[in-house]
């Protein structure tokens, strides 16, 4: 097991903190790609290490769903605001996790 960091997940993780900064509209959208990619990315590796639908899977792939820039979920500004800080701090805690399986 490695020591460091899944770096793929600190990524968004950073982004979704800047997001709460007034922005173009165009940095939102990128932001919804990152991030999509990312809990696609952490839910099909946390499942291939568990061979089960753990939680962090299932909250991943909600995550995905939420973020997903292609059918869009339009909420205010204000609710995005925790949103975007409460999965900032998701995509931390399995990116710092001790039990985390061996990533690349």
């Amino acid at each position: 097991m490695s020591d460091r960091p899944a770096l793929y997940l600190l990524i968004p993780a950073a982004l979704l903190v800047v997001a709460i900064l007034p922005l173009p509209y165009g940095y939102y959208t990128f932001l919804r790609l990152v991030v999509t990619i990312a809990a696609a990315a952490a839910a099909y590796v946390d499942y291939q290490s568990s061979r089960s639908f753990s939680w962090r899977v299932i909250v991943m792939g909600l995550v995905a769903l939420l973020f997903n820039p292609v059918v869009t979920v339009a909420l205010s500004r204000s609710t995005w605001l925790p949103i975007d800080l409460l999965t900032a701090g998701l995509f931390a805690y399995m990116a710092l996790r001790k039990d985390r399986a061996t990533e690349t």
